[in-house]
């Protein structure tokens, strides 16, 4: 059992939290696990969703790299339960496993593409070193993107090492609510 147990879904009757835990369970990431979690005080789940919603799914910064640092982030605070999910879009956008593979090495890597390494070095000095980020990389970022896909990368990579942070106290696993579908898993949990 998790920690903070799982709203029961079915006494969900506010049609609004019942659609964000419906669509976790189609899209994934989040799951509807943590969203759950959330459930149990109202405002902490629409606030959540629509701030991820905004500014994840949505927003001026390609998805793709939102998610490649999304999956940075787990890798490196060893979120499991974040880990071991995709973004349906990112997939369709051709985000695959042998990019997240590599992530944490993303700086020694050719998988990724200058653009998307600026932004992977972003994402790394928020969660490890803020004060690293130093005039060398907000160039290296003004010369792939613009102050708004910045602000909103460091906004989303904030949301998500947050979350990401305080997930794995929950002991909260993955088709524990709503199991309809392997949506958001990684191929490897797919299966299991």
């Amino acid at each position: 059992m998790p920690r903070i147990s799982y709203y029961p879904v079915e006494k969900l009757e506010d049609a609004e939290m019942r659609g964000y835990l419906e669509y976790a369970a189609r899209f994934g990431t989040p799951r509807p696990e943590s969203q759950a979690v959330r459930a149990h005080v109202p405002a902490v789940l629409r606030s959540f969703s629509r701030n991820w919603q905004l500014s994840f799914r949505e927003g001026v910064m390609d998805h793709a790299i939102k998610e490649l640092c999304r999956l940075y982030v787990s890798k490196s605070v060893e979120c499991d339960y974040c880990g071991q999910q995709r973004s349906v879009s990112a997939r369709k956008q051709g985000v695959g496993e042998a990019d997240v593979d590599e992530l944490l090495e993303f700086e020694s890597s050719d998988r990724y593409d200058e653009r998307q390494k600026a932004a992977l070095a972003y994402a790394s000095a928020l969660v490890w070193a803020p004060h690293e980020a130093d005039d060398a990389l907000w160039e290296r970022l003004r010369a792939h993107f613009t102050d708004d896909q910045i602000l909103e990368l460091g906004y989303f990579v904030g949301l998500t090492f947050g979350q990401q942070r305080w997930l794995p106290t929950l002991d909260i696993g993955h088709r524990q609510v709503l199991d309809r579908s392997d949506a958001g898993l990684a191929p490897d949990v797919a299966r299991a």
